[in-house]
């Protein structure tokens, strides 16, 4: 039998740095067994257009390599090492589910969290796992780990539709009190928002509860019936009624109008909350300068990509440390251009989208 090749792209800076100071992204896995319907990750990357999603291990050694270089005195020409030097924060499970079920055969989380643990470096964790063994929590550390815990619904019946194969929402809120029992710092991240009143049920169970709530609305992909068809069909009337495209965006989704008054409408339901605005029309509607909440977190995560267009827009601050490095290359998106280091994009972004006082109304 041959054997299967592993994940060689699992540390990356993405192309949101541009507007997102929590893009420095690590992940364990390439695909993810919890197969959720609206899942960007599986849907346009890690899935084809026939459905299959394609597996792989993340690889160990490529991991351990850039902890050891953090103290190692070498000159490398390679962002990811002058970041991780920086100790910028690590998100891990941006690609995929970092506790999926794979996990508990492969233990590839476990290993990088061992090395969080060795090294005291940051890494914010999103999942929607519900538990986890004894030996994980032996080496989790509230000063070093945080959680963003992914729930869409309240009910079952919403989870069925579009999540089944991931734990049940009352196991998930469950362990959202446990995690903040224990003292880490806790997120509840409402991504997408599929269903306002099923927010708001989450929100009168859990707002006591959590640090923060990022939201970013449901977007899907228009060139993919296969993707967008079951998911529109599991939505309520009035949701599924708003959703739209144009012709220059490439996805179904609910107009910024509608998108800013549900937020403002949970703002207000739940001023103890603080809440960021995950979608990109929307950044700085947020209650923090990262719509993740990184800003919020404890002292360890304080290195967080702060030289970004939505810290600009807020703050007007253009003082903050960004990499020297060259990124080009480092991340894949048709939307950047080859040639720019860090700065330029971020600048080049700003200008776009900020600048302009045309651009500033959104409604």
């Amino acid at each position: 039998m041959e054997k299967q090749k592993l994940y060689e792209n699992q540390i990356q800076l993405t192309s949101q740095f541009r507007f997102c100071g929590n893009a420095f992204r690590i992940d364990t896995y390439r695909g993810c067994s919890f197969g959720c319907k609206y899942c960007f990750a599986n849907n346009r990357a890690g899935k084809n257009f026939e459905g299959k999603v394609h597996y792989q291990l993340g690889n160990n050694k490529i991991i351990r390599d850039y902890f050891y270089k953090i103290d190692d005195r070498k000159k490398y020409a390679d962002i990811n090492v002058e970041l991780m030097r920086h100790y910028v924060p690590l998100h891990l499970g941006g690609m995929c589910d970092p506790f999926q079920h794979r996990e508990w055969q492969y233990e590839r989380t476990f290993y990088l969290l061992k090395l969080s643990k060795r090294f005291n470096y940051p890494i914010i964790i999103s999942t929607k796992t519900a538990h986890l063994p004894d030996k994980y929590w032996d080496i989790l550390d509230p000063k070093l780990h945080t959680f963003q815990i992914s729930l869409i619904s309240y009910d079952d019946v919403l989870i069925n539709k579009l999540e089944a194969n991931t734990p049940k929402p009352a196991d998930r809120i469950n362990f959202i009190k446990e995690l903040k029992n224990k003292g880490f710092w806790v997120s509840l991240r409402l991504q997408p928002l599929v269903s306002l009143p099923q927010a708001k049920k989450l929100l009168n169970e859990l707002a006591q509860h959590i640090d923060y709530c990022t939201i970013e609305h449901l977007k899907l992909p228009k060139f993919n019936d296969k993707v967008w068809e079951p998911v529109l069909n599991a939505l309520d009337f009035d949701y599924k009624a708003n959703m739209r495209s144009t012709k220059d965006k490439p996805e179904f989704e609910l107009n910024t109008l509608i998108k800013f008054n549900n937020i403002n409408e949970l703002k207000h339901l739940y001023p103890s909350v603080k809440f960021g605005c995950g979608d990109n029309d929307l950044h700085e509607y947020s209650d923090s300068l990262n719509c993740c909440g990184v800003d919020t977190m404890p002292p360890a995560f304080n290195n967080w990509l702060k030289y970004n267009s939505m810290v600009i827009k807020m703050t007007g601050n253009r003082d903050n440390w960004y990499p020297k490095s060259n990124c080009s290359g480092s991340f894949n998106s048709a939307s950047v251009v080859k040639g720019f280091n860090f700065k330029d994009y971020v600048d080049i972004y700003y200008i776009k989208h900020y600048d302009d006082d045309d651009q500033q109304k959104l409604f």
